[in-house]
C-alpha cells in the first residue's frame, strides 16, 4: 500500500541534506577566516609585484605547508597596490600560521618578453625582531623604502647578441616582522627606481660625460682592456657607441 507524502515527512527527509550543506558551508567559510595584515604602497610605472605568503601548520593535525600568491599587473603610470594577506586562517582541522612572504618585484624595460625581468625581497615572521630592526608605529603602520636600480648590459644571447638587456637589483625590498604582533597591522613598503643606471659588471663600460661606453675584455677576462678599446653594441635595433643615447 503507497501512503501519501505530507510536508512534515518531505521536512525529516530533507533536513539531514539540509544541515550538511549548512555545516559545509561554515566550513568553508571558516577556513577563510582569521587574522590578517595589510601590505600597501606604490609602484613606479612598468613595475609590478607579487606577494607569495607561505604558511605552516601550527597544532598537530596532518596537514601539509601552503601558499596564497597576490599580484598587483602591470600599468604604464605608477601605481597604488594593497593586499589583504591572512596571518592565520584554518583548513579542515589544521590551524595554519604565515611564515614568510615572498616578494617578486618585476620591472619591464620594453615590450618584449626579454625585456622584462625581476628581484627579489621578502617579509620575514619571526618570534623576536633582530636588534635594531624597525617597530611598528603607534598607529600601526611600519613603513620601508626600496630603491631598484636598472643594472644593463649587452645581451650573449644568440638569438641577441650585443643588443642591450637589463637586470633588476632592488635593496631594502623588505622587513622582520614580530608575528604576535602583525594581526590588523599595515606595513608600507614603498618602490622607488634610481634615476642613474649602472652596468651589469664592474670594469666592463667607462663612464663618460656623454655616457658609458663598453670595452673589449682582455684575454680569457670580462674586464676592460689597458689602454681601453671601445666596441659597439645595439640599442632597439640602432648601433650605437655610447649608453644610453647610443651616439655622442
Amino acid at each position: 500500500m503507497k501512503f501519501p507524502i505530507t510536508a512534515q515527512h518531505l521536512r525529516a527527509l530533507l533536513w539531514p541534506g539540509l544541515l550538511g550543506l549548512s555545516l559545509s558551508a561554515c566550513s568553508a567559510l571558516g577556513s577563510l577566516g582569521g587574522e590578517s595584515f595589510t601590505l600597501e604602497g606604490e609602484l613606479p610605472a612598468n613595475f609590478s609585484l607579487k606577494a607569495q605568503a607561505h604558511y605552516g601548520v601550527a597544532n598537530s593535525c596532518d596537514g601539509r605547508s601552503q601558499a596564497r600568491s597576490f599580484e598587483s599587473g602591470y600599468q604604464s603610470d605608477p601605481q597604488q597596490y594593497r593586499f589583504t594577506i591572512p596571518v592565520s586562517y584554518r583548513e579542515g582541522m589544521c590551524e595554519m600560521r604565515l611564515a614568510r612572504v615572498g616578494l617578486f618585484i618585476h620591472g619591464r624595460h620594453g615590450d618584449k618578453d626579454w625585456q622584462q625581468t625581476y628581484a627579489n625581497g621578502g617579509l620575514m615572521i619571526v618570534d623576536k625582531l633582530p636588534e635594531g630592526a624597525p617597530k611598528f608605529q603607534a598607529d600601526g603602520t611600519l613603513t620601508e623604502q626600496a630603491e631598484c636600480t636598472w643594472w644593463f648590459q649587452a645581451s650573449h644571447a644568440i638569438a641577441r647578441v650585443g643588443e642591450i638587456e637589463k637586470l633588476l637589483n632592488c635593496k631594502g625590498a623588505g622587513a622582520h616582522l614580530a608575528g604576535n604582533e602583525l594581526p590588523g597591522k599595515t606595513v608600507r613598503l614603498e618602490f622607488r627606481v634610481n634615476p642613474e643606471e649602472e652596468p651589469s659588471r664592474d670594469n666592463t663600460w667607462i663612464k663618460f660625460a656623454e655616457g658609458w661606453k663598453p670595452c673589449l675584455p682582455k684575454d680569457g677576462w670580462q674586464r676592460c682592456q689597458e689602454p681601453p678599446v671601445f666596441k659597439t653594441f645595439k640599442m632597439n635595433g640602432r648601433e650605437c657607441t655610447v649608453y644610453p643615447n647610443c651616439t655622442e
